[in-house]
């Protein structure tokens, strides 16, 4: 009998997997091996071609490179693996081709950032099993043996697209792979599980958690079975789910046997809504179940910063430009991950995430080092638990968009800051700030609201705490934009300035709203070598030295207040420097602008500005009593009140400063500053830079002014060997 030709083409990608091992890559018909692919397997005409030997072949020619021997021994190889029968059955060889002309086809299951978790094997016709799941090898590629999954995070399939299609879109949970890559082509939204039918778990369903879901029902047992599984693990988790079974299916039939038969994309997504509507009419709210109540006991609120920041909740922290928003968000998240006490109150300990969209990283590290020094802990001891990142200068870094009816979108952003979460294991989240981060319009009541609740979606679903960082309008306001805000949270803290303003470093920290604490609770601290800290907290000497510094500065302010009332009084009412009937300690003494300083400490005031040339003498001619008058008057042209404070996010280092001067220490005696060290911003210089009326340079007194609240220009005199290091 005539024997057939044998197939060795077809035999040519398991041959190549059997001596090869798994491939680096299967792309364009070809399998590649090697660091840089250098060896590549056409699956079309079965041979191969090393690019490094520059020499290839078929099946026979890969066997003899990689076992050695001639052509008898490779055939004899070929029988004794299976490949091929021996010779006194060559007439069944037709049939034996046939069988392994199915070639495997490998299925990439990948996290939420694409990166590959493990793969699913096809493989050909015959073979068992049918599927093979190939985990990591360690090596960077993958391999089928005995426990490879053990460890591997299991996710259902297409998980990337998933994640990022619109929420209110349709998703289509099919039988396997292939079906999903097929509604996928026609620009579906389509996913499957790993190890086939009845095997979907609730925590595949946590992927589709607030989604619309189709369960498409193949028609066989399995079908049936594996969609009534599936719709169990769903329940209470997707937002809808219904069951869809497409009529006309052949025995076996699937999604793609449906396709073929002529049905049409819009077709099935009619059904699909249809299905999903019906689902919907026996949809209720979830409701509490009150015996549940009854038996158990109401536990309370729980906080990450008791009193201030709840735990699972979006806490708002606003505040004026310079009033140290972001330092303070840096600060708790290092706290938190440390289990250091946060300006005095126990805070949890827990993961920590702080993302800033207006510091780039140099900043952020120079801030670190500030704050460690302050709460007492190694940056490398946090490792693992402080997560920092900058968005700075990166586009597209808000959250969400709204389309033309209004409806949010979540963005590329949103769902990177989810994965990011998740992969950081943070249980603190600081974003700042919503300037950034919200692209709608902040004075539209339903935008805001929507933006509010998707943040919220992220302490649902992952267990977080999250604080948004926003600023205060300029009308005084602690919020911008719609009241919103406000109502959409259940927490909000201020931080401000006193009204005083005698020491620019002080701050006070308020509770402006709290439904689960007691509104108008407040926290006094102050910005001090880049941290912040209680006044409590810092060494005897430096209070001592901080509370002379406060007195100098108020009563150099009551002076010059005193002095610019009689100065609006008009000619006459001025005052001199000598002793007599208009000396100015004596005539500005029990004035309201003298704030209660006494002669004594108003004569110390007024010694102290002439010696800073704030103020100088001047002779005015009294003619009633022809006589000439020495008087006291403001310097022109210099600022009423100097401030040496900086924006928040500025350098704190004078330019070409003397080695021997110590950085961000005033005179003892000099202008309004009252910080005997890093001076915090000034809400006045902030709103000045931002209409263009500040000073761009460097002031009188030699400190960096900068136009605005992010360090976006570039600011002179940063100098790296003078950098704090704890």
């Amino acid at each position: 009998m005539a024997t057939s030709p044998i197939d060795f083409a077809s035999m040519m990608p398991q041959v190549a997997v059997h001596l090869l091992g798994e491939p680096k890559q299967i792309a364009g018909g070809e399998m590649r091996y090697g660091t840089h692919g250098s060896l590549s397997v056409n699956l079309e005409d079965g041979t191969f071609y090393s690019h490094e030997e520059k020499a290839g072949g078929g099946v026979i020619d890969l066997i003899i490179r990689q076992v050695g021997g001639d052509r008898v021994g490779a055939l004899k190889w070929l029988e004794e693996n299976g490949y091929k029968e021996p010779f006194e059955q060559q007439d069944n060889v037709r049939q034996i081709g046939d069988r392994r002309k199915s070639v495997s086809i490998f299925y990439d299951y990948c996290d939420e950032d694409g990166a590959v978790l493990f793969r699913v094997e096809k493989r050909g016709k015959g073979l068992f099993p049918p599927f093979l799941q190939h985990g990591p090898d360690g090596k960077g590629g993958f391999h089928a043996v005995p426990k490879c999954m053990q460890g591997v995070q299991r996710v259902p399939y297409r998980l990337p697209e998933l994640v990022r299609a619109d929420p209110g879109e349709i998703v289509f949970l099919c039988e396997g792979e292939k079906d999903a890559d097929r509604l996928a082509s026609l620009g579906l939204i389509a996913t499957t599980n790993p190890g086939g039918a009845g095997k979907f778990t609730t925590g595949y369903a946590a992927k589709l958690r607030g989604r619309r879901v189709i369960l498409l029902e193949d028609n066989d047992d399995a079908g049936r079975n594996h969609v009534e599984v599936a719709a169990n693990s769903l329940k209470d988790v997707a937002a809808v789910t219904a069951i869809l079974k497409l009529d006309g299916l052949p025995p076996k039939g699937d999604v793609s046997d449906w396709l073929d038969a002529g049905h049409t994309v819009d077709e099935l997504k009619a059904l699909a809504e249809v299905a999903l509507k019906a689902g919907d009419a026996t949809e209720t709210f979830p409701l509490a179940d009150l015996s549940v109540w009854d038996a158990t006991r109401a536990t309370p609120k729980s906080f990450i910063m008791p009193g201030l920041v709840p735990t699972g909740e979006l806490t708002l922290c606003t505040g004026a430009g310079g009033a140290n928003k972001s330092t303070f968000g840096q600060q708790l998240a290092t706290c938190c991950a440390a289990g250091r006490p946060m300006l005095g109150i126990d805070v949890v300990q827990c993961p920590t995430l702080y993302l800033t969209c207006e510091d780039d990283e140099g900043r952020l590290h120079w801030m670190q080092e500030g704050i460690c020094r302050a709460v007492g802990a190694r940056i490398g001891n946090l490792a693992g638990q402080l997560h920092l990142g900058s968005l700075r200068g990166r586009l597209g870094n808000e959250l969400a968009t709204f389309d033309g009816e209004g409806r949010l979108r979540p963005s590329p952003s949103f769902y990177q800051l989810r994965a990011t979460i998740v992969r950081s294991t943070a249980r603190l989240v600081v974003l700042d700030n919503a300037a950034h981060l919200f692209a709608g319009n902040e004075n539209d009541r339903q935008q805001v609201t929507a933006f509010v609740n998707l943040l919220y979606s992220l302490c649902l679903e992952l267990g977080v705490t999250v604080i948004l960082v926003a600023h205060s309008n300029k009308a005084g306001d602690s919020y911008s934009g719609s009241t919103a805000w406000l109502n959409a949270v259940r927490s909000q803290i201020v931080i401000t300035r006193p009204d005083d303003g005698l020491d620019p470093d002080e701050r006070v920290l308020t509770v402006g709203k709290a439904n689960y604490a007691r509104q108008g609770e407040e926290l006094r601290f102050r910005w001090h070598d880049f941290a912040l800290i209680r006044d409590e907290d810092l060494p005897e000497e430096k209070r001592g030295e901080l509370a002379e510094s406060i007195k100098v500065a108020g009563a150099n302010a009551a002076f010059l207040n005193c002095l610019r009332a009689r100065a609006a009084q008009g000619e006459g009412r001025g005052v001199g420097p000598a002793s007599g009937p208009n000396y100015a300690p004596s005539q500005f003494e029990g004035m309201p602008e003298a704030k209660g300083f006494g002669k004594q400490a108003l004569k110390a005031a007024m010694d102290r500005l002439f010696s800073l040339g704030n103020i100088e003498t001047y002779s005015y001619q009294n003619k009633e009593k022809a006589r000439s008058v020495t008087l006291i008057r403001e310097v022109p042209d210099l600022p009423r009140m100097p401030s040496r404070t900086l924006p928040e996010h500025a350098s704190r280092t004078a330019p070409n400063a003397a080695p021997n001067t110590p950085a961000h220490t005033p005179p003892p005696y000099g202008g309004n500053g009252a910080a005997p060290q890093a001076a915090a911003p000034s809400s006045s210089d902030r709103s000045k830079a931002a209409e263009g009326q500040g000073d761009r340079g460097v002031s009188a007194k030699g400190m960096i002014l900068a136009p605005g609240e992010s360090d976006a220009d570039p600011v002179p005199g940063w100098e790296e060997d003078r950098r704090p290091r704890f």
